[in-house]
């Protein structure tokens, strides 16, 4: 299996695991277990919220305002996107090489062309000629995955995924049916020809090659992405800063413009409590995820529209 391929699948599977809900509740004990033990009692959030609390309330008058609110998450937001935006150019370099097959420090239109036709069959599964709905899902193990991890191992390799966990910054990928269909779906029709992955990677090529002299180097490589990427942190900064307004207006249940302690942590008591599977106003990473919030029609805007990075 040639270094391509290899990457492609290490990255499938990376990217699938860091969807996984148990990262929200990663992250959520990250951020108030401040002993570092990853078990958050109840008595330890409170603390650590209030900590917070008086940390965003600069004019010290006992209440959040809107703008201290508002000002506060964008400093938190601003530093993880930083983090985020290095660890999106390191791995770009990564890919870079790994497209780089003959190590000849420029990707050549036959190895860019090879991972293109690469990506179409593995995804075409049943080898119809597309890439749809019907097609199961490629089947992706390692050794790992094999291996039957006892629940202190199943903890620590948890733990190591907490920087992409904590990521704010969402770049499309190309390895997952959904990401494939935003790249690639130009007609809307949930289905992939050939033919839509080449129109695409040709307008990508020809944005990278800005010298048009037929092959790209690292340095085009990588400005083409930061191009995309920069647009996408644009895009993700404006629709998170728009939701921590709805999302004060709400927890600012009296409507006073004014949020106070009580209001701050029975907020973040809700999202306790769901944690706490067992009742015992502990939350573990080995405890019982809570069963999945169930959507419906009425509601699925509303709650997309605050969920987003609801750290409070």
């Amino acid at each position: 299996m040639n270094k391509v391929k290899l990457f492609a699948l290490s990255t499938l599977f990376t990217s699938l695991f860091a969807g996984a809900a148990s990262h929200h509740k990663l992250v959520f004990i990250n951020q108030y277990d401040t002993n570092q033990d990853w078990s958050l009692s109840l008595a330890e959030f409170d603390l650590a919220r209030e900590s917070r609390f008086n940390a965003t309330d600069e004019n010290n008058d006992g209440f959040i305002d809107e703008s201290e609110y508002v000002f506060e998450y964008k400093n938190r937001m601003d530093n993880q996107l930083t983090k985020d935006r290095q660890g999106q150019i390191k791995q770009t370099i990564i890919r870079f090489n790994s497209l780089d097959k003959n190590e000849n420090d420029r990707i050549d239109p036959s190895e860019y062309e090879g991972s293109g036709s690469w990506t179409f069959k593995y995804f075409d599964t049943n080898k119809d000629g597309v890439i749809s709905e019907a097609d199961p899902a490629p089947k992706s193990r390692s050794k790992k995955q094999d291996k039957k991890l006892t629940a202190a191992e199943k903890e620590q390799a948890q733990i190591k995924t907490l920087p992409r966990a904590k990521r704010i910054l969402k770049m499309p990928t190309t390895h997952t049916f959904e990401g494939l269909l935003t790249k690639y779906d130009a007609n809307g029709d949930k289905t992939i020809t050939p033919q839509e992955i080449a129109v695409v990677r040709k307008q990508i090529w020809d944005l990278a090659d800005e010298n048009n002299d037929g092959w790209i180097s690292e340095q085009e490589y990588l400005y083409e992405f930061e191009d995309r990427m920069d647009a996408q942190i644009a895009k993700t900064r404006k629709s998170a800063v728009k939701q921590t307004y709805v999302r004060f207006g709400i927890l600012d249940k009296n409507k006073d413009g004014k949020m106070t302690l009580e209001e701050y942590q029975a907020s973040g008591h809700r999202s306790f409590n769901r944690f706490d599977t067992d009742n015992n106003q502990i939350v573990t990473l080995g405890e019982a995820m809570p069963k999945p919030y169930k959507k419906s029609k009425k509601d699925a805007k509303k709650k997309q529209t605050v969920a987003a990075n609801s750290n409070y």
